[in-house]
């Protein structure tokens, strides 16, 4: 009669199986973790491009209108009336209040998620209206014959886009109002800004000007503004401004998680600017970038 045996596993070949196991498994996490971290970055850094690059492109395509049809003889400066970007009441007509003194084109003039302030910029055109399909950036119908207004700026997001524990959430704002020769004041402009772009911490903008004898520069606002006092009067020794550099510092709307250990920069520089984000634990669990743009003014001859 013949007998049949079983044998079974040894207890070291039980452990070696066991630790092989583990080492599988172990190697399946470890892959699922990096392509989540992997995912979450990607998201985050997709998030950012999107929102920036969207925005950006329909600020950039305003700015380009810069000077359009209005009576500046083709300059942009603080000193004449319909410059493409307006620094000053003096760059309206006479009889056009500007509401208030925070119209106007200013460096450091609105807070941020910096430990400084962002600039605005303030721009005016008379577009080639053609048809009932053009608007302002507010989403309103333009009509001919009126003088546009933009002002571009930094304000905090409602309540509902703020995330807890984390910097305050602020974006880019576009308001916009117009006048026509009989106007007493710039009708619509700070009543009804629209969100642009999401999630900026910081906007800065540099000025590319060109002196009377055709050497180029760059300044900031104020800067421009310490070249062009009151004091000068004569033409011929204006400094106009020929192009505009457009600096932002985007964040992202989710966390980039474990990886925040690694995201430490506080400080970055836009538009030849430093800016440093104030303090903030969790300021690590957000990428950020910083995106710049230079805009050169079609609609300017640049001197006299």
């Amino acid at each position: 009669m013949n007998k049949s045996s079983q044998q079974g596993l040894t207890l070291l070949e039980l452990m070696v199986a066991l630790v092989l196991g583990l080492l599988i498994v172990a190697a399946g996490l470890a892959v699922f973790l990096n392509a989540q971290r992997a995912m979450g970055f990607q998201t985050s850094m997709g998030d950012i491009q999107q929102n920036a690059n969207f925005g950006l492109s329909m600020l950039t395509q305003d700015l380009r209108h810069a000077n359009l049809n209005t009576p500046s003889a083709q300059r942009v400066n603080n000193k004449l009336v319909g410059s493409g970007i307006a620094f000053d009441g003096v760059n309206f007509p006479s009889s056009v209040n500007t509401n208030t003194d925070d119209s106007f084109t200013a460096q450091r003039a609105s807070d941020d998620a910096t430990k400084g302030k962002s600039d605005q910029i303030t721009m005016q055109f008379m577009p080639d209206v053609r048809g009932a399909d053009q608007f302002d950036c507010e989403g309103n119908a333009m009509v001919a014959g009126r003088t546009y207004v933009y002002r571009y700026y930094v304000d905090k997001l409602p309540d509902n886009q703020q995330i807890a524990g984390s910097l305050d959430r602020f974006g880019l704002y576009c308001d916009a109002g117009f006048y026509v020769d009989s106007s007493n004041s710039v009708v619509g402009l700070g009543t009804n800004g629209q969100l642009i772009i999401q999630n900026v911490d910081a906007f800065k903008v540099r000025l590319l000007v060109k002196n009377p004898n055709g050497n180029l520069r760059y300044t900031t606002i104020d800067e421009y503004l310490a070249l062009m006092p009151t004091s000068v009067v004569d033409e011929k020794q204006y400094v106009n401004v020929i192009g505009i550099e457009l600096g932002l510092l985007v964040t992202s709307s989710q966390s980039i998680g474990a990886d925040a250990s690694f995201n430490t920069t506080t400080k970055y520089t836009i538009a030849g600017q430093e800016v440093e984000l104030q303090d903030n634990v969790n300021n690590g669990k957000y990428l950020r970038q910083a995106i710049t743009q230079f805009v050169g003014l079609r609609n300017t001859l640049g001197g006299v």
